[in-house]
Order: structure tokens, then C-alpha cells, then sequence
């Protein structure tokens, strides 16, 4: 005959029967109440509940947004709550499907646009919202939240922010009527362990750091252990090699449906009862397979990827550290005190363990490391946000400065985002201290440039464009000018003008080689430049300049007279006409050969 509590046990809608903590009910009832709620809880403490509870298990009142920090999370929550039977959607940078559900799981970008357009759901949740803080995705956060429309409600939840209240503090200051519901008491109590004080006597041929720590562990009751490794790669090596080298006295049965779930080498892993945990596997794999038997006590050692601590959906009786830093976007990032926290809050089961324990590694990473983080913006402007809010607002008649300077008074901070157009909003028919209209029109004309023409009159200085030099004019013994200088051409008077080929100082940063007299014209001398093209060895043979061959295609260092006049200076004239530089001559001065030429079809911008 059963007894009344074997007969209750096998009544399945007691089994069902979930009491929330007092805590969890407050919050429930400040949403149900149209109210914001910050939730500050330990890892593990049950926060996604309150969200479930007030839900209504899926049955919701208006379309709820439950936002994740990565799209493996989403993706697990939407498997989760569909495996309910509820009718969930899903928004992350590669998928979207079913948005008009009544809950929508997505990452928070997906929903920012949506948001600060006026366009929210009935409950907007971040979990995780110490994201607030992050470097890259902080200011999604800040602005979504700043900008998320009155009628939507907000629920944040984490249990790695140090001062909720200033979160509370700044929702208040939008307007919002939030509360802030903390719960410091774990379920489970924490404890250190230092490994290498654990005494117990292994055998030597179990060799290696991990897995005679793991042994020595399971050895003192400390088991099952979840070691969190920097990375994928370094989470599936250390869970091979401790399935490798621990004993297996006992075997775990796999079955065929989760060896199809998990493949061939997880499979053999968990024989040996052990297991790895990263976002690389299928939901599948993860919610399927893994964490049922991690829950079910049937895992010796699991091995989780730094980066997936905060989706982790199960605990262990003992948390260990495998690095200080893990990779994130090709970086390599320290370990924060609040993703220490995080990691070390799986240790204990609730309704298992009377102690969770954090075992202290090699790293000696310890409890004390382990605090929430002050929450602070992270300073940046998101200027693509803000110029697209600035449009819309010129859009619709609105005055686009003033609409920023508002949404930058709106982020998370107790210091004042100065864009610099701040004190010419509040005197914007300021004096500017120019006594008449002609000062200060002189003033706006500053990018004009004017020129008084040969009748007295002001007329717009000419574009410059390119002009070959031999057109170019300068006033006689002034500096190197012709239309591009208006003060030269106001000094000149008709018939002092001159052709800039005939001023050296003009030239002098003209060409390559030394200025020469290459002819005079009206009885002033026209200049070129001299270059020397070769030296004479002997009567018949020169010495030909290292340019002059790369110009013509010349081979050889040396040549016979004979050959230098009739096959390379023609070459030498060619070059130097297709340079705009073309041959007047060629002179002699001592052994040099010097090629003597014109400037006058180099161009300049005058």
C-alpha cells in the first residue's frame, strides 16, 4: 500500500507545482503593478523565473522582448520555451522568425532601432544587463534603454552589478517608476578549496596538472567539477584528456539518439563521464544531452568556454578556473571581477549541496576576486545613432540640435555629454560683437578672394587651372606671381609685365638641374635648366648618366661616340619631350655632356 507522500509524488500536477521565493513574487507583483524592476540576485537564483511568472508561462498580455547578451543564448531560450509549448519568436543578426509571437527572444541590437523610434514592446527584459558597461555594445544598451518609449516596461535582471539603485536613480530621472528588488543570499553557500593542499595519494601513472587536480577532487567528495577554459579549443583538449587519463570504473551508457545528438568523440567522453560546453555545439548537444546528465548528477567533470559562463543553464559542487583571460573579437581579455563572480556563482546545487566550492588553481584566483562591477558608461557618443535621431527630427519640423542635446541629457550618467552646441541653444540671438552689417559681411565673405581689375572695379578672383609656364606673366622684380597673385598684379602697371621664364627666383623650385640662359627674347634673358647627361671617357667613348638610360631604355653604362649622337640622343630627345622638358641644345663643360631645356610647357596651377 503507498503511503500519502508516495501517492502525492506521482500526482504530475503537484510535480509541476513551482513556489517562488518572496523576492521573486515582489517582482512579479511590481510588474504586474505597470512598475520597472531592477532585479540584483545571485547566479542561479532563479531571475529568469520572474519573467516566466509574469508571462503567465508564454500567455501574455501584449508581445514581450526577452533580450540575451548572444545569439547561442537566444537560440537556447527559444528551443526551451518552445519545448513548452509556447509561441516564441527570435531576432538575432542571422535569423528572425515569427516577430509578432507574444515573446520574442532576440540579442538587444536587433530591437534597438525599433525602440528609439517610439516602436516597443509591452515588456522589454535584458538579461545580463551589465552589458551596460561593455566597451562595444554598451552604448546599444544605454541608448535602447534611454530612448525605450513610456509604455514599455522594463525588467533587468543580474547578479553582477554592484549599484543597481544608480540604475534605478536613472530610470527614475526619464520618468520611469522603477524599483529595484535585490536578493544577496545564494541558494547554495560558497567554500575554497585549495587544490594543491588536497592530499590525496594518486597513482603515478596518472600524470598530468588537470586531471590529477580533477582525480584528487572526486577523490574528497568535491565532485562533479565544472573547469571553465579560456576558449573552445582549449575546453575540448582538457576534456579529452581527462577522459583519457581519470578511471572509469563506471561506465555511463550513451544512448543512440544522444550519440546521434552529440557525435562519435563527445560520445566517448561521456562514457567515461565526462563532458564539454561551448556555443559551438547544438542545442541539441547542450540542452539535450549534456546538461541534463550534469543536473542528474551523472557527469564527473564538465568543461565550459569562459565566454558561454553566463548561459550556462546548470551548477556543479565545484567551480575551478583553467586561465585568467579568454579571446574575444581576436583579443585577449583579462578576467573581470563580476565575470569571476558569475563563474564561481555555479558552484552548488540547489537541493543537493549544502556547500558549492570554488577550487583555487594554479591562477590563485579566489573568492575575493570574485565582486559585482560598479556600473558606468563607457564615456563613447554613438554618432550614427545620434545623427539619424537629429535627421528624423529635422523630418518631422523639429529642431535637430536641440534633439540631441535631449537624448545625450537622457544616457546613464551623473556627468553633463557636452556636443559643444549647448550654450548656442540657450542664447541663440546672441550679439557677436561686430559693430555693423558690413564687419560682420566681411566676415562671411572670408573664403571670397577678390581682385580690383584695370578699370578700378573688384571682381572674383579666377579659379586657378593649369597653364603651361611660357604663358605665365609676373610683375617685373616682384616674386614669382602672374594671375595667381593678386597683390602682384595690383603693383603692376601696363608694361611691366614679364614672362615668368625670365625671373630665376620664380624657377627655382622648377625642375631638376642648375638654371641656365637658354636664349633671350626683347633683351631678357629666357631660362631653362641643365642636366647632365654624360661624361667623356676618351674621344670616343662616354659615360652615360644613370637616369639618361633608365629614360631611353639603355642597357649599357658605356658607348662609342658614334653611337651616343646617332641611336641615344634621339632617344634622350624623345624622353625629354614626353616629359614636357624638350632638348634646346647640348653643351659641353669639360668632359660633362649637359643637356640644355626648355620650361615653357611645364605646367602649374595659376
Amino acid at each position: 500500500m503507498q503511503t500519502f507522500a508516495e501517492t502525492l509524488a506521482n500526482w504530475p500536477a503537484l510535480n509541476q507545482v513551482l513556489i517562488p521565493d518572496l523576492w521573486q513574487q515582489e517582482a512579479v507583483s511590481a510588474l504586474r503593478g505597470g512598475r520597472d524592476v531592477v532585479v540584483h540576485a545571485p547566479t542561479g537564483a532563479g531571475k529568469t523565473l520572474i519573467f516566466e511568472l509574469w508571462s503567465n508561462q508564454g500567455r501574455t498580455r501584449g508581445q514581450a522582448v526577452y533580450t540575451v547578451p548572444t545569439r547561442a543564448l537566444a537560440n537556447d531560450k527559444l528551443a526551451e520555451w518552445r519545448a513548452r509549448g509556447w509561441d516564441v519568436g527570435i531576432a538575432t543578426g542571422d535569423l528572425a522568425e515569427n516577430l509578432e509571437a507574444p515573446v520574442v527572444v532576440a540579442t538587444l541590437e536587433t530591437q534597438k532601432h525599433r525602440l528609439i523610434q517610439g516602436d516597443g514592446p509591452a515588456l522589454l527584459v535584458v538579461d545580463e544587463y551589465q552589458m551596460l558597461a561593455d566597451p562595444e555594445r554598451g552604448l546599444n544598451y544605454e541608448l535602447a534603454l534611454a530612448l525605450a518609449p513610456p509604455a514599455t516596461q522594463l525588467l533587468l535582471l543580474s547578479g553582477s552589478v554592484g549599484n543597481p539603485q544608480d540604475v534605478v536613480k536613472w530610470l527614475r530621472r526619464l520618468g520611469r517608476d522603477a524599483v529595484a528588488i535585490r536578493h544577496e543570499e545564494r541558494p547554495v553557500p560558497l567554500d575554497e578549496v585549495w587544490a594543491d593542499q588536497l592530499s590525496y595519494h594518486l597513482p603515478p601513472e596518472l600524470r598530468g596538472y588537470w586531471p590529477r587536480l580533477v582525480a584528487k577532487a572526486l577523490a574528497e567528495d568535491l565532485g562533479p567539477v565544472l573547469i571553465f577554459a579560456p576558449r573552445r579549443q582549449a575546453a575540448e583538449a582538457l576534456a579529452a584528456e581527462l577522459a583519457r587519463q581519470l578511471p572509469n570504473p563506471n561506465p555511463l551508457s550513451v544512448g543512440a539518439n544522444q550519440r546521434l545528438l552529440v557525435g562519435e568523440e563527445l560520445a566517448r567522453m561521456l562514457k567515461c563521464r565526462v563532458a564539454y560546453h561551448h556555443s559551438g555545439l547544438s542545442y541539441g548537444a547542450r540542452a539535450g544531452v549534456i546538461e541534463p546528465l550534469a543536473k542528474a548528477g551523472q557527469l564527473r567533470a564538465v568543461v565550459a568556454t569562459m565566454g558561454l559562463a553566463a548561459g550556462i543553464n546548470f551548477s556543479l559542487r565545484s567551480v575551478a578556473l583553467a586561465g585568467d583571460s579568454y579571446r574575444r573579437d581576436e583579443l585577449e581579455q583579462p578576467l573581470r571581477p563580476d565575470e569571476i563572480l558569475q563563474m564561481f556563482g555555479r558552484a552548488g546545487r540547489r537541493g543537493i549541496d549544502e556547500t558549492g566550492y570554488v577550487l583555487i588553481t594554479a591562477n590563485e584566483i579566489r573568492l575575493l576576486d570574485a565582486h559585482p562591477c560598479h556600473l558606468t558608461r563607457n564615456g563613447m557618443v554613438d554618432w550614427s545613432a545620434l545623427l539619424g535621431l537629429m535627421a528624423a527630427a529635422a523630418d518631422q519640423g523639429r529642431e535637430p540640435f536641440r534633439e540631441a542635446v535631449r537624448v545625450q541629457e537622457r544616457l546613464f550618467t551623473t556627468k553633463p555629454i557636452f556636443l559643444g552646441v549647448e550654450e548656442s541653444l540657450k542664447n541663440p540671438c546672441k550679439p557677436c560683437g561686430l559693430s555693423t552689417d558690413a564687419e560682420r559681411a566681411r566676415h562671411a565673405r572670408k573664403r571670397l578672394r577678390q581682385m580690383r581689375n584695370s578699370r578700378g572695379e573688384w571682381e572674383s578672383y579666377p579659379a586657378p587651372v593649369e597653364r603651361p609656364l611660357g604663358t605665365v606673366l609676373i610683375a617685373s622684380g616682384g616674386p614669382a606671381a602672374g594671375p595667381a597673385d593678386p597683390a602682384g598684379a595690383l603693383s603692376a602697371q601696363p608694361g611691366t609685365l614679364r614672362s615668368v621664364l625670365s625671373e630665376p627666383r620664380a624657377l627655382e623650385k622648377i625642375g631638376s638641374g642648375s638654371l641656365c640662359v637658354l636664349e633671350e627674347q626683347n633683351g631678357e634673358p629666357v631660362y631653362g635648366r641643365a642636366l647632365t647627361v654624360a661624361e667623356w671617357l676618351s674621344e670616343d667613348r662616354v659615360l652615360i648618366a644613370k637616369w639618361v638610360r633608365r629614360l631611353t631604355n639603355w642597357n649599357g653604362r658605356q658607348a662609342p661616340g658614334t653611337i651616343w649622337e646617332q641611336r641615344i640622343v634621339p632617344l634622350l630627345q624623345r624622353g625629354l619631350a614626353q616629359q614636357k622638358t624638350p632638348l634646346v641644345r647640348l653643351a659641353r663643360r669639360g668632359r660633362q655632356i649637359l643637356a640644355q631645356v626648355s620650361l615653357a610647357e611645364l605646367t602649374v596651377r595659376a
